[in-house]
Parts: C-alpha cells; structure tokens; sequence
C-alpha cells in the first residue's frame, strides 16, 4: 500500500498557534526564561540544571486561580508540548470542558519540546505555573518534581475514586510511578517501551532482490541484508543502508540491551553503579563503530527527513510513535513499513520503558478539579486521541485498552501488520533505569558524559577499546557518586 502525507488540519494550524502565542505570554509573566539550546537532530533535549524549590514557588506572587465562589466556573490551566501534543490534546480539553461545561474550563498552554522545561519551571519559579504540569520519566523530571514537593501525591484521589484505578495502567508502569517514596506522583499521559521498532523501503528491498524483515530477523541478517542494498546499486555520496538510534541516555540504554547488557546496575530502577566497561557494552560499542566506519550506517545526525527522501533503506531502533513523521517525510516516494526491531545475538531486541506524565502541581488553588482534568487527560479516550492526531508524536496512552483498541489497529494510514506490532509493543519486558541520584541532565552530570565520549565513537573520533570505555565509565561511576539532587 501507499501510505499518504499526514498533514496538519487547517483548524489545528490556528489552534497551534493560538497556543504557542499563549504560552509565549505566560513565559513573559513568569519572568525571562533561560535561552534553550537548539535541539539538532539526535542529541537529547537539555533541560536546566534543577527545578524551583517548592518554597520558592510559594514565595513568589501566584496568580493561581483562588476556589470558587458558588456557582462560578474554575478555570484550569494544563501545559504539554505544543509540537508533539496537538490535535489530540486539543481534542482532549474539548472533550472535558464539553463534560464539565459550567462547572470546570481548562486551557491548554503548549510549548515547544525543547523549551518545555526552561519555560515550565519559569512559571514555577515565579508563581504562575499551571495546574497540571508535564514530567518524563525518562529525563527524571517526574522524580524531581515528586522530590522537591511541586507535584501533588494523588494516591488518595486513587483510592477514592471509583472511574480511574492504577490498575488501568500495566504493572511496570505501576511499578515506575511508585519510585519516590512508594507514592504515586502522576499519571502517564504517553508510554512506550521506546527504541524498539525498524522502518524499511520496501521499493528499495524489492529493487535489490532482498527479501523484507520478519519478527525472527537478527542484527547479523540485518547487516548482511544492508551489505547486499549497498551492493545493488551505485548510489550517492549522501545514502547509508542503515539509520539508528543515538544520542540520549534511554537511547543508550536500548543500545546496550540489545546486547544483553546494561549502562546502570542494578538494569531496573535506580541505578548506583555504572556498567559501560562491561563486556556487552564494548561489544555494542564496537557494532556501532566498525558499521558506521564501513558505510553501512548513516551519520548519528540522520533521521525520519533523510529516510523519506531515500537516504536509507533501513531505520532501526526508533519508535513507532515516529510513524506519523515518517509519513510526512516519506509521502508518496515509495512504499515502506515497520515492525519489531532485530534481535542481538543473545535474542534479546532492547529497549526502554519510557513513560511521560501529567502532573498535578503543589500550588493549584483548585486541586479537586485539576484531579478531574489529570484523570480526563490521561484516560483511554485521550490516550487514542493523540496516537490518531495528523501530526506531533503518535504515541499512544500507555494502557492497553489503547493500544489494542479497534482505532488503532484498524488506522488505515499504516499496514495493519505494522499495528499489530504497535499493539504487542506494551506487552515488552525491558523496564525502566535511572540515575539513583537522579543526577542526569545537569552540567557535567551523566547525559553529559554520554555525549562527550558516544558521539565520538559515532563521529570516528575514538575507537571504543576496552581501556576508552573503562574512562568513560569511571566518569560516570563519580557521578553516580554524588549526592542526590
């Protein structure tokens, strides 16, 4: 099948930017942000060094809305990524005001991915944050906000009440909220388990006389297939067979498992221990090198644009949530799909748990109704409504009532089989590792180190011997070694 251009509707268009135009304001309000670095293909968001203290935030001036008098409508305020919550999120807070009409009215205030933090905790800085908030798991946030008391615990709203139970999430995911004082600090608004999927030109495969990837392939055949595509034809400066997954800690993580190792020890959960001089690492390592070296696989900085254009036949270790980007890329070029990535020589395929939140933050006047709209916002409903959204991410709620569900895999824009395995992607077993002391995105902290001495390897400015990746791991391991946060 040909799969068509997913494009922006014309009411999404004016709706996106009536709020990027709000939370330009509401970032004004909050006093000047810090500049964000722009984010290049690859290399992880930086989010500022540490969030505002909770006392802080209550020092400042709030312009939270105060309780309302009888009969007065409470205005909610709830901030996500203006670039990768859309459509669906949009229809999200339509759904519940249309719900609560009289009684509640949210607004979305969206910012763009890679100033959602410098921007969010400049409101929590000067009192005029929102009342629900957005916290990945997986860039420590939702661990943060839950340690310096800006994130409500809500267990007690879950043991009352009687529509939204935490068994409506898997068990791993139950297991992750729970990793600050055994309390439950949020609601997963999206959920994967990332870094697990390949795309393919399927033009391209049956041009070269190559048979298409199943579920039971391997790294080696893929390797042997990326050989044979190279081979088939004279192709430009610019193609690589292979494109892949680079660049941040979850990246990296689903790198080294797929190569039965681990960056952290213990392998789920808060990690003490560093574990990049092991021997699946500098085997991982050494993989990355030798095929990029070869020209088999791209530069680190090649993506969803270069596969649409042609650039590669292969894009492996991504998320299906990438599907609507790939797409809009591709177009029309050629026909292509995706499934389940290769498994590494122990069988084991990799991944992350990667679970982004919505949280109820300390200082809502309004923290009964802000419950309500964090229990609309990540519902089954509103987890379908943004996998179907035309643009953004099309990650899915993390339940599966969601990703299983008829919308999804019956979305006629990708091949059913490539749903399916979208649909058996929640049932995964790869868990979730942290930095124990939550010590990730701050200066010289791990996501640093990760950078210096990863890209280096990927760029062909270091051999991954044995003795470069036991430094590496020993900066890591001093990390490790500081204080919590």
């Amino acid at each position: 099948m040909k799969l068509g251009v997913l494009g922006a509707s014309r009411r999404s268009i004016v709706l996106n930017g009536a709020i990027l135009f709000a939370g330009g304001l509401l970032a004004a309000c909050g006093g000047e942000t810090a500049p964000a670095a722009p984010a290049a293909k690859a290399e992880p968001t930086k989010a500022p060094a540490a969030a505002p203290t909770a006392a802080a935030a209550a020092a400042a001036p709030t312009t939270a809305a105060a309780p309302a008098a009888a009969g007065k409508v409470i205005e909610l305020r709830a901030h996500a990524r203006a670039d990768a919550e859309i459509d669906g999120y949009a229809k999200n807070i339509e759904a519940f005001n249309k719900k609560f009409e009289g009684k509640f009215k949210a607004v979305y205030e969206g910012f763009p991915g890679g100033e959602l933090y410098v921007k969010q905790e400049t409101l929590m800085a000067g009192g005029t944050i929102g009342d629900i908030h957005y916290a990945h798991q997986s860039q420590i946030k939702y661990q943060e906000y839950a340690k310096k008391n800006l994130a409500v615990a809500i267990d007690s709203y879950l043991a009352k009440d009687s529509e939204t139970k935490l068994t409506d999430w898997p068990q791993r995911a139950q297991d992750a909220l729970k990793v600050i004082d055994g309390k439950v600090f949020g609601l997963p608004v999206r959920g994967q388990v990332a870094w697990m999927f390949m795309y393919w030109n399927r033009d391209m495969l049956k041009k070269a006389g190559i048979a298409e990837p199943t579920p039971d392939w391997t790294l080696e055949q893929m390797i042997e297939a990326a050989k044979k595509v190279k081979q088939s034809a004279s192709w430009p400066e610019e193609f690589y067979p292979c494109g892949y997954s680079w660049g941040g800690f979850e990246q990296l993580v689903g790198n080294v498992r797929r190569f039965n190792g681990e960056v952290l020890d213990p392998g789920n959960g808060p990690g003490k221990k560093a574990m990049m001089d092991s021997a699946p690492a500098v085997q991982m390592a050494k993989w990355f090198y030798d095929n990029i070296k070869a020209k088999l696989f791209s530069p680190r900085t090649y993506g969803a644009k270069e596969f649409g254009e042609g650039k590669m036949a292969f894009y492996f270790g991504r998320l299906a949530g990438e599907r609507g980007a790939v797409n809009n890329a591709a177009g029309k070029n050629f026909e292509w799909t995706f499934d389940i990535s290769p498994k590494g020589p122990t069988g084991r395929r990799g991944g992350f748990l990667s679970i982004d939140t919505q949280q109820i933050n300390a200082t809502s006047k309004n923290k009964d109704a802000a419950w309500e709209l964090l229990k609309a916002l990540t519902s089954k409903d509103a987890g379908v409504n943004l996998a179907l959204q035309p643009a953004g991410s099309l990650t899915p709620g993390f339940r599966k009532d969601v990703y299983c569900s008829d919308q999804l895999l019956n979305d006629a824009r990708f091949p059913k089989t490539a749903m399916k395995a979208n649909c058996d992607n929640i049932d995964q077993p790869e868990g979730f590792t942290y930095p124990g002391n939550l010590r990730l995105t701050q200066p010289g902290a791990v996501q640093d180190i990760i950078n210096k001495y990863m890209n280096d390897i990927a760029d062909l400015k270091a051999e991954p011997t044995p003795a470069y990746m036991k430094q590496m791991n020993e900066e890591l391991q001093k990390v490790l070694d500081e204080p919590s946060i």
